[in-house]
């Protein structure tokens, strides 16, 4: 940003700046008008950053100048004259043009690179030219694309068409291709409001934000923090808790350590603990003003298994761990220095430059903890923090290795995090709870004189080593680590000091049950199952770049073969994790149920009671019929019977029995036993590594799955003719099929209806077919769509069904066998008796269930690893979903590809399936075309259309609401996260505005728009709550979850959080652009969304977040007639 006679000129980098923090524009604006001084520029990791990336976009220039006509710009003749010389390169023609410049008078920018693009024409001629520029990071930034969009606004104006894609060339060479319509709308959005903003600025105040640890403006900020003693120096502090206290007038740290009871119940948004709980920590942080040692509480009554009851009795074998990663590094980033220290302070470390050299350490530093603990069955490893424990199961299951032992050290729990500790068991009054911070009371001057003084500076030299690669760079950062182990040890032996005083004050603080040996939770690899991998894995390269076709189907192959096991340890962590949570933080977490209350009898069943229990309006994935465990209650289990997430209920059958305790938390079982689809994919893999992927034999579906093979046809038999619809493809094909055939069905455009008919034809041509899914609900609605066909003479009485499901799960069809016995639908297979089978993964694992063709339902969902297990049980797989829909539920951590559903591995990086590949059902039957219109741009490339009729669905009216599309209502709100209030008073009022009136459907007929016809949908639980109690019956009310799969005329979408920093589960579960596509193709002619402005200018971090925020930017543009082209 800089001053010109024709005013300020702004760059992107401003504008990312001003995503992160108005307060950062309102500083170096004052710079720029002459107002302020610079802050004084003292990073030297900077000038090494810079340097490097100088040094990568130099090697890039030297590949493409070798290659390609190549015209660089001269930089120092001023923008305007640069941007002609740019434009005269462009008309000319040229490969490549290096620091291409674009300056509007207003907005300035340096492309790295405009490669030419031969595939689209524009107003230079038969070519136009997309945007790429080098970044040294490993991985795609979303400032690197937001910066890229800018420059693409003004390439748009001097091409006359908009780039197709940009591109960054990240540090490793790798160039990652971004569709410009994926950013696009975000960009354009952001740069409107920057410049509203700028030509009537808001007063800002610095808030503490991500952004402040690279903030060159960070000391002048926390120094006026400091001098106006505001509450951002409360530790844990949220940014709505304090809008909520400020605006009961509490202002100051002094202020809320003074408040009366009475003054802080005037607080009603923040949670009466969590007041009282702050008001203390702010008491403590102004009572060490005035002291050398900062003072202390400890919190009581001491919970088992919290705070200081954490800590297991010291032993001479304790180690203590601490690691230094650059998250820079690599698509995953690169742990660098494992140190590892011991009660003597005897001090071992471990170096990884590459990801070769980093398994190689992370093996070294699991190999050492596990002889300690063999040694030392008593000793613990102590670390601050969750990033310990998050990295050795993060790097065991993507390098495969050590899996076994890392899983014995959790669920012995050996690992000890003294943050959770220090957390949950004290009150200090500091401004941070960083390890660096509690360091004043054991080690104060433990630090002094050391080159490197905390995480970030460790990153930045080790940045610079890589540069310099000065060995006295190394020996600083491992001083650093070693102080850190030293320091962890130093901490423990304090806390220890604070739990002995908690005893002499008459507190009980048990001590963690030490548990059984190693060797107790230690389970060695199966041998087969490691003599199979190094068969599939003989001669491929460790390099993906190096691999052939073939040998990239074979580490996919292998890295599935324990999918399983690593989706169990994920699951068994999580729930070891979550049985020792606190009924108020089971409330916080996503998965479980917690703070039960008031429990009720409703019935008995035999010796089972059915009780129901009150419970705060919370999100979670516990579902009805599952059976959970009580948390903090071992080996106490109910079946949940019936849930109210929205009105705050649960259902619970449990013993009757008196001694077992209600439970104030519920919590998912451990997972599923697994064993018979580790076994198929065993059973594939050993065929594989005998005879190959080509060859004749069985598994072809599954083999041309993994091999990326198209479908395999009859003789002359075309994958889609002209004109012809995927529907009446899929019918047609079916029969033919002798492999893999995916099908993507986006909204509304009849996957449920094709897949019933392609199954009836399989019958007809005398084919046995199954049907899979990931649950019995959808597998339940795909066989009944196929007994309906079958009745209405499509089929002529040729289904002979049965389906593998427990009571109440199954076909309600009087012509489906429905047993719960494995047994007996091997014995209806084998004696011919069916041809249909339907059933979940687990019943076409199993060895003796073989059907012709396996058909997958909703195999978006459906992992690659279960659909290579089930179809184990075909020749032929044919999969039916949409992966730009709702995703599969993974939890594990698997190598490369090894995680993704079975469509999204066929899709790839495309947002729908090539034609090549498989069918797209182009057509939708229930959307209008100015609904389906956005859902197709921002979802399927464009590709889906409307049927004809579409056009008729209108809703009445001549207001606002009439007709069809997409609206936008925006409500300013502020510190709302999980329920708005305000945005529950706009939906009313629409969905009042919008009941009695007419709506016309497709076929021209007319009704009265009631209850069923308005979907209100929200993301959170407690917003729809909130909804259903306000709406009471006037329209359906739900999440995106409960709502796929159905329609309506009218769909209302409550975005519900203030902002991004709001947002519990961050911005990109609110701004996700499948739940967005989920949601709004939910709607037959209008879609409305209702929100708060500020979530269309959140900043963002990754790619993901960029398409989700873009998504809803772009529906607002729909909304308010600014479309312009992608």
């Amino acid at each position: 940003m800089y001053v010109t006679d024709g005013g300020l000129v702004l760059s992107p980098t401003d504008l990312v700046g001003h995503l992160e923090c108005p307060h950062l524009t309102t500083l170096n604006r004052e710079v720029a008008e002459g107002r302020r001084a610079r802050p004084r520029a003292d990073d030297p990791g900077a000038d090494v950053v810079r340097r490097r990336g100088d040094e990568h976009e130099a090697a890039i220039l030297a590949e493409m100048s070798a290659a390609h006509r190549v015209v660089e710009i001269p930089r120092g003749t001023g923008p305007a004259d640069a941007e002609d010389r740019t434009l005269a390169a462009m008309k000319d023609g040229a490969d490549r043009i290096f620091q291409a410049t674009f300056f509007d008078g207003r907005w300035r920018g340096h492309a790295d690179f405009l490669i030419r693009n031969d595939d689209r024409s524009s107003e230079l001629g038969p070519w136009s030219y997309d945007i790429a520029d080098t970044k040294l990071a490993r991985h795609v930034k979303a400032a690197a694309l937001l910066q890229m969009a800018v420059y693409a606004q003004r390439l748009e104006q001097l091409q006359g068409v908009p780039p197709q894609t940009l591109t960054v060339i990240l540090g490793d060479r790798q160039q990652v291709a971004v569709p410009y319509v994926d950013v696009a709308a975000y960009a354009r959005h952001a740069m409107r409001q920057y410049g509203q903003w700028l030509a009537d600025p808001l007063p800002t105040y610095p808030l503490r934000v991500s952004h402040c640890a690279i903030c060159p403006w960070k000391d002048q900020c926390a120094e006026q923090w400091h001098t106006d003693d505001d509450l951002v120096l409360v530790p844990f502090l949220r940014r709505d808790q304090r809008d909520s206290l400020r605006a009961a007038g509490i202002t100051t740290v002094d202020q809320l350590a003074a408040a009366t009871p009475a003054e802080l119940d005037t607080v009603t948004r923040v949670g009466g603990s969590s007041r009282r709980k702050l008001a203390t920590q702010a008491r403590l942080q102004v009572g060490a003003r005035s002291q050398q040692l900062p003072p202390y509480e400890l919190v009581t009554p001491i919970e088992a298994r919290r705070g200081l009851a954490l800590l297991p009795a010291p032993d001479d074998g304790d180690l203590f761990l601490d690691l230094e990663g650059d998250p820079f590094f690599g698509d995953h980033g690169l742990e660098y220095l494992w140190g590892v220290s011991d009660v003597h302070d005897g001090f071992v470390s471990w170096w990884a430059h590459d990801p070769q050299a980093e398994r190689r350490a992370f093996e070294h530093v699991v190999d050492h903890l596990m002889a300690a603990w063999q040694a030392r069955p008593g000793m613990h490893v102590y670390h601050y923090a969750p990033y310990e424990p998050s990295r050795l199961k993060g790097l065991s299951q993507r390098y495969g290795t050590r899996v076994d032992e890392v899983d014995a050290l959790l669920r012995g729990e050996r690992l000890v995090d003294l943050y959770a500790v220090v957390k949950q068991g004290l009150l200090v009054g500091t401004e941070s709870y960083s390890i660096k911070a509690l360091e004043r009371f054991y080690s104060p001057d433990g630090r002094a004189g050391a080159a490197v003084k905390d995480a970030g500076s460790s990153i930045v030299e080790y940045e610079r080593w890589l540069a310099d690669h000065d060995q006295q760079i190394l020996d600083d950062i491992e001083a650093y680590n070693r102080d850190d182990c030293i320091s962890t040890r130093q901490l423990r032996d304090w806390l220890e000091d604070r739990r002995a005083e908690a005893v002499e004050a008459g507190h009980a603080v048990p001590r963690p049950a030490l548990g059984d040996g190693q060797d107790d939770y230690l389970k060695e690899r199966d041998p087969d199952l490691v003599a199979l991998e190094e068969r599939l894995l003989a001669g491929v390269p460790a390099d993906p770049d190096s691999r052939t076709p073939d040998q990239r189907a074979r580490a996919l192959l292998a890295g599935l073969l324990e999918w399983h096991r690593r989706e169990a340890r994920a699951e068994w962590w999580e729930y070891f994790r979550l049985r020792w949570l606190s009924s108020a933080e089971l409330v916080d977490d996503v998965s479980p149920l917690g703070g039960l209350s008031d429990p009720q009898l409703l019935r008995t069943e035999l010796r089972s009671g059915v009780w129901r229990y009150s419970m705060p309006v919370q999100d979670c994935r516990i579902r009805v019929g599952e059976r959970v465990d009580h948390a903090e209650q071992e080996g106490r289990s109910s079946i949940v019977v019936g849930l109210d997430l929205e009105r705050g209920h649960v259902d619970l059958k449990r013993s009757l029995a008196n001694e077992h305790p209600h439970p104030d938390g519920v919590l998912k079982v451990g997972p599923i036993p697994s064993k018979v689809q580790e076994t198929a994919i065993c059973r594939v893999g050993s065929w594989i590594a005998d005879h190959g992927f080509d060859a004749d034999g069985p598994f072809r579906g599954v083999r041309d799955l993994l091999s990326g093979a198209s479908p395999r046809l009859g003789d002359g038999v075309r994958l889609r003719l002209d004109g012809e619809s995927g529907s009446d493809a899929l019918r047609r094909v079916a029969p033919a099929l002798d492999g893999a055939l995916p099908v993507q069905g986006p909204p509304g455009a009849g996957k449920t209806y094709s897949g019933s008919h392609a199954v009836i034809e399989l019958l007809r041509a005398g084919k046995t077919v199954g049907i899979t899914a990931l649950s019995h609900r959808v597998i339940t609605n795909l066989l009944d769509a196929v007994m309906a066909a079958d009745a209405v003479g499509v089929g002529g009485g040729v289904v002979r069904a049965v389906q593998k499901a427990d009571d109440g799960n199954g076909s309600r069809h009087p012509s489906v066998l429905v047993t719960n016995s494995n047994d007996q639908v091997e014995a209806a297979i084998a004696t011919g008796a069916v041809n249909l089978v339907a059933g979940t993964g687990w019943l076409f694992a199993r060895p003796d269930i073989h059907v012709d063709v396996l058909v997958v339902d909703e195999a978006g969902q459906f992992s690659l690893a279960n659909t290579v297990a089930a179809g184990a049980a075909a020749q032929s797989v044919i999969l039916l979903g949409d992966p730009r829909q709702l995703p599969q539920p993974a939890k594990g951590i698997h190598p490369d590809g090894a995680g993704l559903s079975a469509l999204d591995h066929v899709l790839g990086e495309h947002d729908t399936v090539p034609p090549e590949r498989g069918l797209f059902l182009d057509t939708t039957w229930r959307m209008h075309p100015d609904v389906c219109a956005p859902v197709s741009e921002l979802s399927y490339d464009s590709l889906l259309v409307p049927r004809s009729g579409m056009e008729n669905q209108r809703v009445g009216g001549s207001d606002e609401l009439a007709g069809a599309g997409v609206r936008w209502v925006p409500v300013a709100h502020a510190g709302c996260s999980v329920r708005s209030d305000a945005e529950v008073a706009v939906v009313s009022d629409l969905v009042a505005s919008l009941t009695g009136r007419t709506w016309t459907a497709a076929d021209g007929s007319a009704r009265v728009l009631g209850p069923a016809d308005i979907l209100v949908v929200a993301p959170y639980n407690a917003q729809v709550g909130q909804l259903l109690g306000v709406l009471d019956g006037r329209a359906r009310v739900g999440t995106v979850d409960k709502f796929q799969g159905q329609e309506a005329p009218v769909v209302i979408v409550s975005l519900t959080t203030s902002s991004a920093a709001d947002a519990p589960r961050g911005v990109d579960f609110v701004a996700n652009r499948n739940r967005l596509n989920v949601a709004v193709s939910r709607a037959r002619s209008l879609a409305v969304l209702v929100g708060s402005p500020a979530l269309l200018s959140a900043p963002v971090r990754s790619l993901d977040q960029v398409q989700g925020v873009n998504t809803l930017c772009r529906l607002v543009e729909y909304a308010t007639g600014r479309v312009a082209a992608g």
